[in-house]
């Protein structure tokens, strides 16, 4: 999973127009340094989680730098929470979020992702069986026979984003 650092040598090579300008407008915003965690969502489409500050700080780019892998793991838990959520959905939709827990919405989420069980796990830092538990769960709760189509059903009723 690529990062996006906001400072150095990495933001001044960027590949094209739309990426340049955007590190070139980022002073406008008083973003000085920070990282942008890419995450693959569904589609081929992509989210992201930034960290920016305001002040350059070596000891920032430094902790950025030793972080990468605790600073992706929030990016996606972040991510994972808020799509499960439902944050953005509309509140038409909002009557639904009680025939699953946020937890078997994110379990669902990811699945359609395509990620394993032991993806899951690792993602929410949780068990495989913990995952199986709430999969389990969302399956019985929406009243589907397989969990695709679990996943189908909780699409419909716009219970997953």
């Amino acid at each position: 999973m690529p990062d996006v650092p906001w400072a150095g040598r990495e933001a001044r090579s960027a590949k094209s127009a739309k990426e340049r300008r955007r590190f070139d407008d980022a002073p406008s915003f008083k973003i000085r340094t920070g990282l942008t965690v890419r995450i693959p969502s569904r589609q081929n489409q992509f989210a992201a989680f930034t960290l920016a500050v305001d002040e350059r700080s070596l000891g920032l780019d430094r902790f950025i730098e030793a972080s990468l892998d605790m600073l992706e793991m929030l990016g996606l838990t972040y991510h994972a929470h808020v799509s499960a959520a439902g944050i953005g959905r509309t509140v038409q939709n909002a009557h639904h979020g009680s025939l699953l827990t946020q937890r078997e919405r994110q379990c669902l989420a990811w699945i359609s992702d395509g990620k394993t069980m032991q993806d899951i796990a690792e993602l929410l830092g949780v068990s495989p069986r913990g995952v199986k538990f709430h999969l389990d769960n969302a399956r019985r709760n929406l009243a589907a026979l397989t969990l695709p189509h679990a996943v189908a059903l909780a699409f419909r009723q716009g219970l997953l984003p």
